[in-house]
């Protein structure tokens, strides 16, 4: 009985773990918001480390129980632009649920700051009163949370990507119950020996 393993594809495998990894990112901008620990520069760079170091664990972990042979750097930045763009959409989610439960007065008093500066330029501000208008700054808020997310996760991505893909690249072992590099001397010098 000789059955092959089916090994998921790699969107398949891209939207298990954004799916993780956004799930982590939305837990801990809601922690953040709790602890008012959100909106210094300590927050955003442990944001950052986070983002990092999920996408390297991604790739590595699709290197070792997806990819049959090396992983190329079209394969590496796809698998991570998916997971940048999961992970990205629940940061979005995470405004949604913040504007809409959490802490409604954010974006009106956005709306008022942005108000205030108009009025001291001699704008017009009538129009910030209709709540159309009030609906598309929403809209807006929401879409761009999640675009700049995501354009800065795929620097990341396109970064690890680079560096993952070329030859001679250090790899990072994740699993505590392995260890590959001495698996890797020993095989060397089984070759060598022979």
């Amino acid at each position: 009985m000789n059955e092959e393993i089916k090994k998921p594809s790699l969107t398949k495998f891209a939207f298990y773990w954004g799916s993780i990894f956004g799930s982590v990112v939305f837990l801990y901008q809601v922690l953040s918001q709790w602890l008012h620990f959100s909106g210094n520069f300590f927050q955003t760079l442990l944001y950052s480390f986070f983002v990092v170091f999920a996408l390297m664990y991604a790739l590595t972990k699709y290197k070792r129980s997806v990819a049959t042979s090396s992983v190329t750097f079209g394969k590496a930045l796809g698998l991570l632009t998916i997971v940048s763009l999961v992970m990205s959409a629940f940061f979005a989610l995470f405004y949604f649920v913040l504007i809409a439960k959490l802490d409604p007065t954010l974006l009106q008093d956005a709306v008022n700051q942005m108000a205030t500066m108009m009025d001291q330029n001699g704008m017009d501000t009538e129009f910030l009163t209709n709540e159309k208008v009030y609906s598309a700054i929403q809209i807006s808020f929401l879409f761009t949370s999640f675009f700049f997310d995501f354009v800065g996760n795929f620097f990341y991505a396109l970064f690890i990507s680079f560096v993952f893909t070329r030859n001679n690249t250090p790899q990072f072992n994740f699993d505590k119950d392995e260890n590959s590099f001495s698996k890797d001397e020993n095989k060397e010098e089984e070759n060598q020996n022979q």
